[in-house]
């Protein structure tokens, strides 16, 4: 396989996380809209945290008149899961120079890391970087792309039909959702239940966020030492 073969089977793979991107990244920007950031920060916050849940949360946090240092220490707390990401994914990227690891490593957003982790292990091993550099950079193109569409043109699309608003609220837990259906393998169910145990306990205990956070952290790990093993 060529690599411009691989890349393009990458953009390929991308398709789902895609579809799954444009209407939250058209929230986003809707939400930035709303927030009076304008379209530029926007944008700016799409390009360089690019982390669809930091970002609600950064936008939320500044509109609320919380400082700008305490929200981008928030914010950096959210994104500490991805540090699990490249090791998740290190047995199969052996081969890469320090380069392409620092390349890629930037584009492994939780949906990214999802989809990579399963379907990695199908590409011949020379292929793999051009591959998992094409599944990135679709879903980073169409990520900063629907976060200016939202940004410019959402709050009138939203003001004519106010049924979106609650569409797009959905679409994150739907994209993380599906991409969750594809991963019930044997061998990583564990780390799903795990997961989604931690998160269920700490919500039914009234501290349904740092649910979310331990989860992130448990699902993981668990099934990183099950791969292990």
């Amino acid at each position: 396989m060529s690599r411009y073969q691989a890349f393009f089977q990458g953009l390929k793979t991308s398709l789902p996380v895609i579809a799954g991107y444009l209407p939250v990244g058209f929230a986003f920007g809707v939400a930035a809209e709303g927030a009076q950031v304008g379209t530029a920060y926007a944008l700016f916050t799409s390009l360089f945290i690019y982390a669809g849940a930091s970002q609600f949360a950064l936008v939320g946090l500044l509109k609320d008149g919380v400082p700008v240092l305490t929200a981008a220490v928030i914010t950096v707390g959210l994104n500490i899961r991805h540090f699990l990401y490249g090791p998740g994914i290190s047995g199969e990227t052996e081969e890469f120079k320090l380069p392409q690891r620092l390349i890629t490593a930037f584009g492994l957003t939780d949906e990214v890391f999802s989809v990579a982790f399963s379907r990695i292990r199908e590409i011949p091993l020379e292929s793999r970087f051009w591959w998992l550099l094409g599944l990135e950079l679709g879903a980073y193109s169409c990520w900063a792309g629907s976060t200016v569409a939202g940004s410019v043109g959402g709050k009138t699309l939203l003001n004519y039909y106010s049924f979106l608003g609650q569409a797009l609220s959905f679409a994150l837990p739907a994209l993380f959702f599906s991409l969750l259906l594809s991963m019930l393998e044997k061998g990583r169910r564990l780390a799903v239940f795990c997961a989604l145990a931690v998160a269920a306990t700490f919500h039914w205990n009234g501290h349904s966020e740092m649910g979310i956070i331990a989860a992130a952290f448990i699902g993981p790990i668990t099934g990183m030492i099950w791969i292990r093993r």
